[in-house]
């Protein structure tokens, strides 16, 4: 059979993909968790937390309290001191200031004295007036006091202001009469519209010392009792409402330990809540993912398991044929693929040299692919024509090939004595042949339809079997359509015209130089597309 000029490859559809190597399951290392040991829980920070907020709410409020009551007794014995001032400036008789006076007799006095004492007798001044002192005008003679002439002992610090005691005229000062803390409320004594003279009322100012020891006391006792009854309340509060917390950490805990099929049993209508349903949410998921790595590993183990396979039924080594050289390439887009390339030895040191194509990848493809690869062999030794063995292989597969799946095949009975080759094509790609005698690269192409789309009848019907001479200079190539369908990253094809003009700017070269050029110009046009398909290549070449 004569190869025709060539004027275009066919073959099925494909795509580009560069194949990567399968890597094995990744070792993941993993992170532990540091706690602190021994920490003070968060019941018991709560609890202190509140407890110090607590004594200073108190100490704030006894303050404030302090500071009203103060005020209120501040004002009460100004109200008494400016009552009492005016009081007895008014009993004041100014007996030294009279024309008609003994000007400080003894008689007057004494009865200025008296009336004093009796006034200051009285219960209702008593307890707060400890004595009244009359000055005359220059403010440094003694007139009269109210408790006997006796010498007293008084210190006299700044005025105080008082809105009731300026209303009055009354002079207000703070100091100490006989070691004892008063106020001092001085009325000026008239006498014909002109001062003569002034009254000095000494008021106790005990009871504002008195007022301080008792709220500092009380406040004191206030917080003893806030501590000793609000903390372990506020310790129980906490405990209470930081169980959730202690419920998320054990259960953190147990998913830590392996157990993603935990969850947690939190359900407060909470921020915590929300958060143990999210922990939930996560150990699920993380429970799925683990599955999935899971099935992913045991995928990766079967897929290194069937690529083994697959790699011990192509051929450890190309075949030495005396006068023959050979090369071949292989590589699958996945890490099992759907070709085939195999050389069956015959009787009479004939080789059967099949390359084929499986319409399927990964483990589906390279079951057909050995379904097919059996079938081959056992049929090529019990018949010697091409024809009859095709319609075996077909009548076999096609019984138990899936719905959709069917596979593309070349066949050669190729006798090395004599460089005749018979060929069968089921739905392959054509064959390229080059012939030195005429320097050109053509095309062999017999009719047939691929294996396993039809049980019997079509596709006997459509099988041809053709015939040529290999002849000494010619070489012959077989690939599948990964080659002359690979695409760049732009989605254009490599194409038939160009394999075949690679083919013939090396026609010259060895069988392993043919290869590798096509390797080197592939790989140059798919550039950083990947590998979507198979690519087999497998060129002989008579010598």
């Amino acid at each position: 059979m004569n190869p025709t000029p060539h004027p275009g490859g066919a073959g099925g559809p494909a795509g580009p993909r560069t194949r990567r190597p399968t890597s094995g399951p990744a070792t993941r290392g993993r992170r532990g968790e540091v706690g602190l040991s021994g920490g003070v829980p968060i019941a018991a920070k709560y609890a202190g937390v509140t407890a110090v907020l607590l004594v200073i709410f108190l100490v704030l409020v006894a303050r404030s309290d302090l500071r009203s009551s103060l005020r209120k007794v501040d004002q009460l014995i100004h109200e008494s001191g400016v009552a009492a001032a005016m009081l007895f400036a008014a009993e004041v008789d100014p007996y030294w200031a009279r024309p008609d006076g003994d000007g400080g007799g003894s008689g007057a006095q004494g009865a200025l004295a008296a009336r004093l004492a009796a006034r200051v007798a009285d219960p209702a001044l008593a307890d707060r007036v400890l004595d009244v002192v009359v000055l005359g005008v220059d403010g440094r003679s003694f007139e009269a006091n109210a408790r006997g002439g006796r010498s007293l002992a008084v210190r006299m610090g700044g005025s105080l202001r008082s809105e009731r005691a300026e209303a009055a005229g009354v002079t207000v000062r703070a100091g100490s009469l006989d070691g004892r803390a008063v106020r001092m409320y001085a009325k000026p004594v008239l006498w014909e519209g002109r001062t003569v003279g002034s009254v000095q009322v000494y008021l106790s100012a005990e009871s504002i010392r008195q007022v301080e020891d008792q709220f500092r006391s009380a406040v004191i006792r206030t917080v003893l009792i806030a501590l000793l009854i609000g903390i372990p309340v506020v310790l129980v509060v906490g405990r209470y409402l930081t169980r959730p917390i202690r419920l998320l950490k054990r259960d953190m805990e147990v998913v830590a330990q392996g157990n993603l099929e935990h969850q947690s049993v939190v359900r407060t209508r909470d921020e915590l809540g929300s958060l143990a349903t999210a922990f939930n949410r996560m150990t699920h998921q993380l429970a799925e993912a683990q599955e999935a790595e899971f099935r992913r590993l045991s995928l990766e183990r079967d897929l290194s398991i069937a690529t083994r396979i697959q790699t011990s039924l192509l051929p450890e080594a190309l075949p030495e044929i005396e006068g023959y050289d050979l090369a071949a390439r292989y590589d699958s887009a996945k890490e099992v693929g759907g070709d085939l390339y195999d050389f069956i030895p015959l009787p009479g040191g004939r080789f059967g040299i099949v390359v084929a194509d499986v319409s399927g990848k990964g483990i589906p493809g390279s079951l057909v692919m050995t379904m097919t690869r059996s079938l081959l062999r056992m049929a090529a030794h019990d018949h010697a024509e091409v024809s009859e063995l095709l319609a075996r292989v077909n009548e076999n597969l096609s019984r138990d090939m899936s719905r959709g799946m069917f596979v593309t095949l070349v066949y050669l009975d190729f006798d090395p004595g004599t460089g005749r080759v018979r060929v069968g094509r089921a739905g392959h790609n054509p064959l390229y042949l080059y012939q030195a005698s005429r320097g050109s690269v053509g095309q062999i192409q017999p009719q047939g339809i691929a294996l396993g789309m039809d049980p019997g009848p079509l596709f006997e019907k459509a099988l041809q079997v053709g015939e040529f001479q290999l002849e000494p200079g010619d070489f012959l190539v077989l690939y599948t359509d990964g080659v002359v369908e690979a695409m760049d990253p732009s989605g254009v094809e490599y194409s038939p015209e160009r394999f075949v003009a690679t083919l013939e700017g090396v026609r010259e070269r060895d069988a392993a130089s043919i290869v590798a050029a096509v390797n080197a110009d592939l790989a140059a046009h798919v550039g950083a597309a990947e590998q979507s398909d198979d690519i087999t290549l497998l060129v002989i070449r008579r010598d």
